[in-house]
């Protein structure tokens, strides 16, 4: 990511700040509209996971300036995620519910550079929590990847 999409991605994560639980009843509303296969690796109490969802969001995007933060805290998500079931299929189920509810709650402030900016952070954030998920062989291989 770019200076310039941290601020954007941090500016928008601020805006939405006072609406995230809002934010993400609707997004989980749609993702298990689309999804329902993914209700097995979610609690069956959604509200403590809606808090979650809101609390991890903001933390994560706020971590993004200070990589070694970001990436230590990704991988943690991530191999949590792992354990729980979650694929790397489902991160592009994710990607495209959590990018229309962010649409839907910026409204004008949905532009491209706005989508540009979030698709940088969402790749870096997936990236890093499937470097925390995958095994530790798979670790050590991903590593040597350039």
């Amino acid at each position: 990511m770019i200076p310039e999409q941290v601020t954007i991605v941090t500016r928008g994560i601020a805006e939405l700040r006072p609406r995230l639980e809002e934010i993400a009843d609707d997004f989980y509303r749609r993702l298990f509209d689309r999804h329902p296969e993914l209700w097995p690796l979610f609690p069956t109490d959604i509200s403590v996971q809606r808090r979650k969802f809101a609390d991890e969001l903001e933390m994560i995007v706020r971590a993004i300036p200070d990589f070694g933060s970001f990436a230590e805290r990704a991988r943690h998500l991530g191999a949590r995620h792992a354990g729980y079931g979650v694929r790397v299929a489902h991160y592009a189920h994710v990607r495209a519910v959590l990018f229309e509810v962010i649409a839907a709650a910026l409204g004008d402030g949905w532009t491209e550079e706005a989508e540009a900016a979030w698709r940088s952070a969402y790749n870096l954030i997936t990236e890093a929590m499937l470097l925390g998920g995958a095994p530790p062989a798979g670790r050590r291989r991903l590593r040597g990847v350039r």
